[in-house]
């Protein structure tokens, strides 16, 4: 219990300590006790000078059918605290890395662990939307900030929201808004393929009730498990209907099964393709050349078209070869809540909800983003983007462009909307934010 304490001592007073020793070049030893189980994952640290130390917990499926995605989120994560710190080096960030698996079970016990036994003084993350639900869910009990980073399920700004949570993204409904008119150019007889858990359920419910409204068909909705393999069966079966668009309610792995099994079969031949979402980190996988001009939800990309979206596109290109939207979502996450921790001046978490509501920032998108106090969604410039061919491509792994743009408050609809309605009477009976148990907020105001 002494070293415990004294460890967490040093860390906020500011001392040289095991973070301090590797900014100068010495290597990080061990410090638990002989014998001791080691600690999983490992964790990532980025530190430099004196003063307050931030742990940043990040938890992600860094393992699983989301694995690549969930590390672009990381590496943009990491840029946006080198930056920070480059800006400030008295104030130091740690990120704390916690591997979800994508199951809800183990995202809410690595939450726990984050929270409590790292006592990470933030915590973001999760691609899953049905690990960031059940995250938010032990995070309102633990009474830790939450901010999801790339979790699209409308429910977690809507029925499923809670105090301490915010998020970063856009939403299933937002996205839906800016990808479901193209669709319907397309033809108005859709084939779902959905994955069968919060996200691609909510995605395939947010665009029937756009086609429906058009006086479109449902012909099939074919649900799938979360990483299936086969998918020979349900394209066997679209082949033989009517149907004039096939549109995908998955992704990652999922995505990249599904529309090759569609190719092998010639779908493509027939039906135009689309779907709730897509980015680089899934086209690299898919058969592009055979699906040239299919629409996808998108959040963001190098024709964003904001005074600094080449200056971010640059900066996140000295972090991969190729870059995807996971990790712009990343970088976002990290300016938006570096900032306002630095405007709370204070790691409380009540304080930084406080901060977070209304506030307004440049997203490297045409206009402003902000998030908004009736749900705490970030309100945003949504878009879809059309898979071009190779000579219309900005690089290699640049496979789309922006094809249909809308505005935030239009995609994320009006707060008396009945998902952000439901989101304000959460908010209005919720207990207040529990005070997190054997945590001590940092003062980052003398920092």
């Amino acid at each position: 219990m002494y070293d415990s304490n004294r460890r967490e001592f040093l860390r906020r007073s500011g001392a040289l300590g095991i973070a301090g020793a590797a900014t100068l070049g010495y290597p990080l030893l061990e410090t638990r006790a002989a014998g001791s189980a080691p600690l999983l994952p490992p964790r990532d640290v980025i530190a430099a000078g004196g003063g307050a130390t931030v742990k940043i917990g990040h938890l992600d499926g860094f393992s699983g059918v989301y694995a690549a995605a969930s590390q672009s989120q990381q590496l943009g994560l990491e840029l946006a605290v080198a930056q920070a710190m480059k800006k400030n080096s008295r104030i130091k960030y740690e990120i704390v890395k916690g591997d979800d698996a994508n199951t809800p079970a183990t995202g809410s016990t690595e939450a726990r662990r984050l929270v409590v036994q790292e006592k990470v003084d933030i915590l973001a993350g999760c691609l899953s939307s049905g690990v960031g639900l059940a995250v938010s869910n032990t995070c309102e009990e633990l009474g830790s900030f939450f901010l999801a980073i790339g979790t699209h399920d409308t429910n977690i700004t809507g029925a499923g929201a809670h105090h301490v949570t915010f998020r970063q993204t856009c939403s299933n409904a937002m996205l839906a808004n800016a990808v479901g008119p193209a669709l319907l150019k397309f033809g108005k007889k859709w084939y779902f393929i959905t994955a069968d858990y919060a996200f691609g359920n909510d995605a395939q419910a947010r665009l029937q009730k756009i086609l429906l409204a058009q006086g479109g068909q449902v012909v099939a909705n074919d649900k799938h498990a979360l990483g299936a393999i086969d998918f020979s069966s349900y394209m066997t079966k679209a082949r033989n209907t009517d149907a004039n668009v096939m549109v995908f309610c998955n992704y990652g792995p999922d995505t990249q099964n599904a529309v090759k099994a569609a190719i092998q079969l010639g779908i493509n031949q027939k039906m135009k393709f689309g779907g709730i979402l897509c980015g680089n980190d899934v086209a690299v996988g898919l058969p592009v050349d055979d699906i040239v001009g299919s629409t996808w939800g998108y959040v963001w990309g190098p024709d964003a078209g904001g005074t600094r979206t080449a200056e971010i596109y640059k900066d996140l290109k000295t972090k991969a070869k190729n870059v995807d939207w996971r990790m712009y979502l990343g970088l976002m996450a990290g300016e938006t809540m570096i900032n306002r921790m630095n405007a709370a001046g204070t790691t409380d978490p009540s304080k930084i909800v406080a901060a977070y509501l209304g506030y307004k920032y440049d997203a490297g998108k045409k206009s402003d983003a902000y998030f908004r106090d009736c749900d705490h969604q970030a309100v945003q410039e949504t878009y879809a983007g059309t898979i071009v061919p190779k000579a219309k491509r900005k690089s290699d792994g640049e496979y789309f462009v922006i094809t249909n743009r809308v505005g935030g408050d239009y995609a994320a609809e009006a707060c008396s909307a009945p998902d952000s309605a439901a989101a304000t009477k959460t908010f209005a009976t919720e207990t207040p934010i529990p005070v997190r148990q054997g945590y001590t907020p940092l003062n980052l105001k003398s920092a």
